[in-house]
């Protein structure tokens, strides 16, 4: 469930400064789990801190009367359940589950809601009749995907709310205008949550003749009201507000910009846009960018943390090639842990087939996140595709939950106090996530962890985690982002790379002139650099003319609830190759052209997170014509049954263990929405997109006070503008004989997660 960036804390706060890497870790609270650490009990039985109100765990010291804390050294008085000799699986396991038991006095204040998970697709009917085609599919493969115990309803607009009644024989809509910017009527007064939401397993058949009806009523080219739709839809829950067992995800499909009702953009807003981001083909408009690139008003957050507060999960699927604005409404997503993926054609694109990937992963929600420390330190910042706690800094909430989102938390030592780990005293940090399953039921996990320390700095290097450290070098640069524009952004993670380089040069064993930018003392970091530059070529922080705003906005959604191995694969993505596609990877590639064609004669592996392209050799290319006789490699979606894919007795797959490139993909479809391309030698153009080509590479432009302005073609010239800037930072004056390195002698594109 934790992953942190250093495997081993520093010692004191001195040792954390003298690193230069960021303290913290990542979290994926909903990993699995092996099925001996769920308890059918009720976490009520379990003890807890009267000061710090930690529970109890495998590290706590128990005797006859007393039982200390670990995490604020308090005494406690023993309860009976640990008064005699029976042994408690609590106080021998570092992770356990629990039931937690409804309080019925809560629970009477609110009706009684539905215990199952509740779906609803809201579509936008003002769409060409491509769009409304590919939602139609969508909304098919999510039903086929769903557990026949769900709830479903369905919801158009355009500059009217309809609401389907799902129960009649054939579909029928009811409307309501919208005036003055909001829905003038509440949902509630027009149609009963009784007559919305119908079971999956019951009403299919009805289901599927509401979808085919919606393309009979779409209007092409109409207004569309996408922020009072989904406004009234959160009041339509409003009921169950603080029910814990409640949960409902809203499907929202979107074809264009907001123009009518609340929130609809404005004029002033559009001509901004429209005066251009870059100034010519390659120079970019600092000024336009920062203002387009944050929100328009604060509608969507306020929208977002009254939508979690209630437990409803707002997805966003937007399928359009001109500006949407997806800067303004990003924020009812991420606060809502739903998820927001754009795209371009309504042909070509793979929505279908994604929302069947996700649907498999849906069912969870309602989780609350909060991390406690031992006293010497504390978590200074949490973040993660959440709603913050108004009252405590380390305590999330997210209303909507899939397997592999992962947040993220940094770590600060207390200032003006003895911060020294010590014996008696070690580092813990204990991580509680209360959660409702997709059966209705809320469970509880507990993971206890007891930090070993390091007094040296080498030790630190050592123990650092390249992956975490890019996860939070994500959040860093996006609050940049948020606050001044993406340019401070960028600078910002370049700012933190180059102090990091500083830190660690110092740390060298040896005097010597060059810098070493690729931490070729520790192996396992040296994936760093090519990390730190994936983010300025990928969509991540590019300011190129190729990659529309909403294209960027949308990639960053997604780096936000990315764990740290799947954003290796977003920012740099792992390239390797077969023999033969029966027989286990050997090592992993460069993203370079080179590689490439120094092993056409074997079959070649790319994985981008969300596309995973094989390169596969002509016949009579390789040794084994049996091998390559079929002309295209099939790969099957992998069906999982809609279950509690929380606690399965089921290790991880290695990639090393996979064998061949079909279970190798079916393993990646199982986590994560995946397009799969098979090309031939012939036609490489899908795989070449992703390789780093030092000769002809795209101008990255880097606007900016700090760095001037610089233009990157390649790896390489990223390699002499580190250490350029290493240079300036030891010697600000420019009193030394400083020349830039040639070609020669700069590294090549680095290989792929040589992990440790």
């Amino acid at each position: 469930m934790i992953r942190f960036s250093l495997r081993k804390f520093p010692v004191n706060k001195e040792l954390e400064d003298a690193t230069g890497i960021p303290w913290g870790c990542s979290l994926e609270p909903l990993s699995q789990i092996p099925a001996e650490y769920v308890i059918s009990e009720s976490c009520s039985k379990l003890a807890r801190c009267h000061n710090c109100y930690s529970y109890i765990n495998c590290f706590t010291v128990v005797n006859k009367t007393h039982w200390h804390c670990m995490m604020c050294h308090s005494e406690n008085e023993v309860i009976p359940r640990y008064a005699n000799a029976t042994p408690q699986p609590e106080l021998s396991q570092t992770l356990i589950e629990l039931d937690i038991t409804p309080d019925a006095e809560d629970n009477a204040l609110c009706p009684d809601p539905p215990m199952l998970p509740i779906y609803i697709g809201v579509v936008d009917v003002t769409g060409c009749p491509d769009f409304i085609k590919t939602v139609q599919k969508s909304l098919y493969s999510i039903i086929d995907n769903l557990a026949d115990d769900s709830l479903f309803g369905l919801v158009v607009y355009d500059e009217r709310i309809g609401v389907y009644n799902l129960y009649c024989a054939k579909p029928h809509v009811r409307h309501v205008r919208i005036a003055n910017g909001s829905c003038p009527i509440n949902l509630q007064e027009m149609i009963q949550h009784d007559d919305t939401l119908v079971r999956v397993g019951d009403m299919r058949k009805s289901i599927y003749a509401a979808i085919d009806n919606i393309s009979q009523i779409a209007q092409q080219g109409g207004n569309r009201c996408f922020g009072a739709a989904v406004q009234s839809l959160v009041d339509f829950f409003s009921v169950y507000q603080g029910h814990t067992t409640f949960r409902a995800r809203l499907l929202t499909f979107l074809s264009g910009p907001c123009t009518f009702g609340v929130e609809a953009m404005t004029q002033r807003r559009s001509n901004t846009y429209k005066q251009g981001l870059f100034k010519s083909k390659d120079i970019y408009n600092e000024g336009v960018h920062k203002k387009v690139f944050q929100a328009q008003s604060s509608f969507y957050k306020d929208l977002g943390m009254l939508a979690s507060s209630r437990g409803v999960c707002v997805d966003l699927y937007v399928v359009s090639s001109e500006w949407v604005d997806l800067a303004s409404i990003r924020s009812v997503c991420e606060l809502t842990g739903g998820r927001l993926v754009h795209y371009k054609d309504p042909v070509e694109c793979s929505l279908p087939k994604d929302c069947a990937t996700l649907a498999k992963l849906y069912g969870a929600g309602r989780g609350m996140l909060r991390i406690r420390t031992s006293a010497q330190f504390r978590v200074s910042k949490v973040r993660g595709p959440c709603a913050p706690d108004p009252y405590r800094d380390d305590v999330l909430h997210a209303a909507g939950l899939d397997l592999h989102q992962a947040f993220a938390a940094e770590f600060a030592f207390y200032r003006g106090a003895v911060n020294v780990f010590e014996e008696q005293r070690p580092a813990m940090v204990q991580l509680t996530f209360a959660y409702t399953n997709a059966q209705g039921q809320r469970k509880l996990r507990i993971q206890t962890i007891k930090m070993s320390t390091v007094e040296y700095i080498e030790n630190m290097f050592d123990n650092a985690d390249p992956e975490v450290i890019s996860k939070l070098f994500v959040y860093r640069s996006l609050d940049a982002c948020y606050r001044w524009g993406i340019n401070e952004g960028r600078v910002n993670v370049l700012d933190t790379y180059v102090y990091l380089l500083s830190h660690y040069n110092e740390t060298l064993p040896y005097d010597s002139q060059e810098f070493d930018v690729e931490f070729s003392v520790y192996p396992h970091l040296q994936i760093m650099a090519a990390l730190v530059y994936g983010m300025f070529i990928c969509p991540f922080m590019s300011c190129r003319p190729d990659i529309s705003l909403d294209e960027l906005v949308a990639f960053q959604s997604m780096c936000i609830s990315a764990n740290p191995e799947h954003l290796a694969l977003l920012f740099y993505p792992h390239l390797m190759s077969f023999e033969n596609p029966h027989q286990s990877p050997g090592l992993s590639l460069p993203l370079s052209p080179i590689t490439v064609k120094s092993v056409q004669k074997s079959f070649i592996l790319l994985d981008a997170y969300d596309t995973i392209i094989v390169l596969q050799p002509q016949v009579g290319e390789t040794g084994g014509k049996e091998d390559v006789e079929r002309t295209a490699i099939e790969f099957s979606e992998i069906s999982l049954e809609p279950k509690d894919t929380l606690a399965v007795d089921s290790n991880k797959v290695k990639t090393d263990d996979l064998g061949t490139i079909d279970k190798y993909v079916e393993e990646a479809q199982r986590t994560r929405p995946l397009n799969v391309n098979v090309v031939n030698t012939s036609n490489p153009a899908p795989i070449c997109k992703y390789l780093i080509n030092d000769s002809g590479a795209v101008n990255i432009c880097m606007p900016g006070s700090s760095y001037d302005h610089y233009y990157w073609r390649g790896y390489k010239a990223f390699y002499k503008f580190i250490v350029t800037q290493l240079h300036r930072l030891y010697d600000p004056e420019g009193e030394s004989d400083y020349e830039e390195p040639t070609d020669e002698n700069c590294p090549d594109v680095p290989s792929n997660f040589t992990q440790a």
